[in-house]
């Protein structure tokens, strides 16, 4: 059996059609068995224990079980803990937080309870864990009709079970997608519709709905499966199936959902679409333009307003669809078009994607119900819309109906059909679910924030134990959810688990402070992360996660410095591990606007407080800007960052600066990845960490070419930032001077934007540092940093010993050939930052020359001011002066030149080769 995803072999006697004993079996991350109840009080035993296959040593779990109407009648969270790791969290009843001196032992029990089944019907326990951390067992004491479905997850193998399993195929069933093997599937007249070999593929197309379907294991040891399509749910029996009935319900409409809440959503729908709730759609409409006074009264604060959630209220009230009859009544966009289309494209309960809707029966409307809500809540001179309840029933209409596309696995359509990957949920969790109920639910009558707040509980529970995901952004949208559920339900439960899911976030934090992405540091991408945390914070207040911002501002902020301009950033980035963009251009802006204020680590980017002109200046500008959108109001294209920095304003702490403006001298070291150095003279970022493994850095292989149409030479433009990958090793990151800037500033674009060796091969491959190979020695004493590694690929190893000098930094490399060495080239790369960020130009010279091959001792990065750095070599060098290197598209407008120190390609084994340098400030 594989031991990739053992998730779910939660039947251990499927090979009869009666049995009393269930597991145990390894959860990963998440299933569901249902039991056949005939309501004569059968007692069930629950019993969770410790995985001895677990990834983390640690485990924690989330327990369900619902009675045949679907209400919860067990609830229960567990995470265990030793004394150091325990968060400072009040824990409300259904926390475990078991706090151990050593973990769990494979098999220990972690959790038991006893269900008496005393209602006829279907049963439901779901558990979830963060990666095959648990194992259940359920015994009965008496024979059960039962079904399991592995939800987006792998069915395995597990001991005992039959060679031949059934599955119910509902009513709107149109094509079933199938991954794995071997094994075979056939209809009631047992005719084959699949055959799949081991790691095999395939889709079924439904021909007959409310039919069984069997499925025959040819290897019951040997097998694995993923399915999507419909709800895939393996019985004992052929009418355990037909009593399950792949836990669908049909309305009156016809209409198939998978959930008895969505039931009752349906049934309260039109009341809540009813014109005496959501109003005439132009009896709502309103001017903006008439609270002008208002705007302009606060004109810095208020020109966010202009892409905010005013922008968007028109657009919000003339879209949705108002019919309380309708298949569609209440999707807030996209549904037009579908709605008088013929059968079945007219229909959102199709169980699979729909083209045109996402996370529900809608268009991915982003936050526009949130922002129904807020405009109706929001009591302000500004927002005409404040006390217009219509607005809180559309926004509450929106939400329910999305909630009825909700499948039996408790994902959306489209968005993790087929994948338990927990970052696919994220983003719409965060951004369109779960917001909306944080603002508008505790405004609604009790019945209508009951039925919401158990259909989103579904979403919460099946994801809130899940990983974090190696690419941290994801999982930062479930703060957001988190707290926003708990915001909407005003339940101490629920505020507690958004901030144990904060704890965690803080512990999972790199000891030197980033939020990894790719396992690594991203000094772009952790933009998403920072935005969702200082969100978070917002909401909640909660300290850890101000912790987490502070740890990662810190070391962030010590990769970038001002350009003299006085308004630019720049800041290396070699180090990147997802995206080539440098902290000076955090996605989602980060943290900025919205914590500046508690955390001087980002008030600091504000900048220095205004004068009392340059404030006159901007309230007039920003006056403009008001005056413009009133004048001629439009949709705003970032709606929510606007609306949570407008919400969330206040006055910067600008009590700080940026390090490579302290005062003090330092060399600061976190975690052993990134040393940064301040001398009187120039500040210096190096980065010699190498966290992520050989998966994460595979995307190397696509650099070793050059560049189509020699765009590393010619200027050409970077297609996609978002497709680079690690080059970190050997070299520096960034240099910076008071009165230049940056001037050496490394990237993660190409080898040819990186400090470090190059060498080029027969066949035009290029290699460059191991990632993995090196090594360094911070002696802070002397002031010096020895990095030794090897080149990738080829015999050639190097040491680089900085010394950092009050006035200038020495540079030592020496290659050794460890075997014979034949190149055609290779190459000491100084990337140099130019392009319209560099505003007083950034020239390359070298003996007069600024482009092309020269021999000389020294050259020079300089503005035209005069100043920059010289870079001073012990004896003449063959150089390459090539300042059209790559740049950016659009309006980033950042470029990388560079010089190329030819070194020996051709080396012998044993032999070496030094060369030493000197970079100081001009002028």
């Amino acid at each position: 059996m594989t031991a990739r995803l053992i998730l779910v072999a939660l039947l251990a006697a499927l090979a009869s059609a009666h049995a009393d004993h269930i597991g145990p079996v390894t959860v990963q991350p998440v299933a569901a068995v249902y039991l056949v109840s005939d309501g004569g009080g059968t007692t069930v035993d629950l019993t969770v224990t410790h995985s001895p296959g677990a990834y983390q040593p640690m485990p924690r779990f989330l327990l369900r079980v619902y009675d045949p109407d679907e209400q919860m009648i067990h609830w229960r969270y567990v995470e265990y803990h030793t004394a150091e790791t325990l968060p400072d969290v009040q824990p409300a009843d259904g926390i475990e937080l078991p706090v151990v001196e050593e973990p769990p032992a494979g098999g220990d029990v972690l959790h038991q309870t006893a269900l008496n089944m005393d209602q006829p019907g279907v049963y439901q326990v779901r558990i979830t864990t963060a990666s095959r951390e648990v194992q259940l067992a359920i015994d009965c004491d008496a024979d059960l009709g039962y079904g399991i479905s592995c939800q987006n997850g792998d069915y395995l193998p597990w001991p005992g079970q039959p060679t031949e399993a059934h599955v119910w195929v509902p009513p709107h069933a149109e094509a079933v997608q199938l991954r794995g093997g071997p094994c075979t599937v056939v209809d009631t007249d047992k005719a084959t519709l699949a055959d799949l070999p081991a790691k095999g593929g395939t889709e079924i197309e439904v021909a007959q709905t409310e039919t069984v379907w069997r499925v025959r294991f040819s290897d019951a040891a040997n097998w694995s499966l993923r399915a999507s399509g419909m709800p895939f749910i393996l019985c004992n029996t052929e009418q355990a199936a037909r009593d399950i009935h792949a836990s669908v319900e049909v309305l009156d409409d016809d209409t198939v959902v998978c959930h008895k809440f969505q039931v009752r959503i349906a049934e309260m729908l039109p009341d809540i679409l009813s014109e005496k709730n959501v109003g005439r759609t132009e009896d709502l409409m309103e001017d903006l333009a008439d609270r002008r006074e208002a705007w302009l009264a606060d004109p810095i604060r208020n020109a966010l307003l202009t892409r905010a959630f005013p922008s968007m209220i028109k657009k919000w009230l003339g879209t949705q669809n108002l019919d309380p009859a309708s298949h569609w009544g209440g999707s807030l966009d996209g549904w037009q078009g579908k709605v008088d289309a013929a059968p079945p494209e007219n229909r959102w309960d199709r169980f699979h994607p729909v083209e045109g809707l996402r996370a529900g029966a809608s268009s991915d409307y982003g936050c526009g119900a949130e922002h129904l809500a807020i405009a109706a809540t929001y009591d302000h001179p500004t927002n005409p819309y404040f006390g217009k309840t219509q607005l809180l029933y559309r926004a509450t209409a929106a939400a329910l109906r999305d909630l009825m596309a909700l499948q039996e696995d408790e994902t959306w359509p489209g968005i993790a059909d087929i994948d338990p990957y927990p970052g696919m949920m994220a983003f719409v969790a965060a951004q369109k679910t779960f917001p909306v109920f944080g603002v508008a639910a505790p405004h609604m009558s009790d019945d209508i924030r009951a039925v919401w707040a158990e259909g989103l509980r579904r979403i919460n529970d099946r994801s809130y134990p899940d990983s974090l995901t190696s690419a941290r952004n994801q999982s930062s949208h479930y703060l957001v959810s988190n707290q926003a559920y708990a915001d909407g339900t005003g339940d101490a439960l629920h505020a507690g688990m958004a901030r144990l899911y904060g704890a965690r976030f803080l512990r999972a934090q790199s000891p030197a402070g980033y939020d990894m992405e790719a396992c690594g540091p991203c000094s772009s991408y952790i933009g998403m992360t920072h935005y969702h945390q200082a969100w978070y914070y917002c909401m909640s207040g909660d300290p850890s996660i101000l912790q987490a911002l502070r740890n990662s501002y810190t070391l962030f902020n010590h990769t970038v410095g001002p350009e003299p301009d006085g308004g630019r950033m720049l800041g290396g980035f070699n180090f990147n591990h997802r995206v080539g963009e440098g902290f000076y251009l955090e996605q989602y802006s980060g943290a900025k606007g919205l914590v500046d204020s508690v955390l001087p680590e980002v008030g600091v980017w504000a900048g220095p407080p205004l004068t009392e002109e340059e404030l006159t200046i901007k309230r007039e500008a920003a006056a403009v800007t008001i005056n413009a959108f009133l004048d001629d109001p439009k949709p705003s294209t970032y709606p929510w960052a606007g609306t949570t920095r407008y919400l969330n304003y206040a006055e910067p702490d600008r009590t700080a600066v940026f390090p490579c403006q302290q005062d003090e001298p330092f060399i600061r070291t976190f975690a052993d990845e990134f040393i940064f150095v301040k001398r009187p003279a120039y500040y210096v970022a190096c980065y010699v960490g190498s966290p992520a493994g050989p998966f994460y850095i595979r995307h190397r292989e696509d650099y070793r070419k050059l560049f189509a149409d020699d765009a590393e030479t010619s200027g050409g433009e970077l297609a996609d930032i978002r497709k680079c990958t690690p080059f970190g090793g050997g070299g520096l990151t960034g240099i910076w001077t008071e009165e230049y800037g940056h001037s050496l500033m490394a990237a993660n674009w190409s080898p040819s934007t990186h400090h470090g060796l190059v060498g080029t091969d027969d066949d035009g491959l290029r290699w460059w540092e191991d990632y993995h190979a090196h090594e360094h020695m911070l002696d802070e004493a002397a002031g010096t940093l020895t990095v030794t590694g090897r080149l990738e690929g080829h015999p050639i190893s190097y040491e680089r010993i900085y010394t950092f000098g009050d006035e200038a930094l020495g540079v030592q490399l020496t290659l050794t050939a460890d075997e014979n060495v034949d190149l055609v080239d290779l190459v000491e790369n100084i990337p140099v930052a130019r392009g319209e960020w560099k505003q007083f130009g950034a020239t390359i010279e070298a003996a007069g020359a600024t482009e092309g091959e020269i021999e000389a001792d020294a050259f020079t990065v300089s503005d035209d001011r005069g100043a920059g750095i010289e870079v001073t070599f012990d004896g003449a060098q063959n150089l390459r002066l090539i300042p059209e290197g790559l740049k950016t598209s659009g309006w980033r407008k950042l470029q990388f030149g560079r010089v190329e120190v030819v070194l020996p390609a051709r080396l012998q084994a044993g032999q070496t080769h030094l060369i030493s340098y000197t970079i100081e400030p001009l002028g």
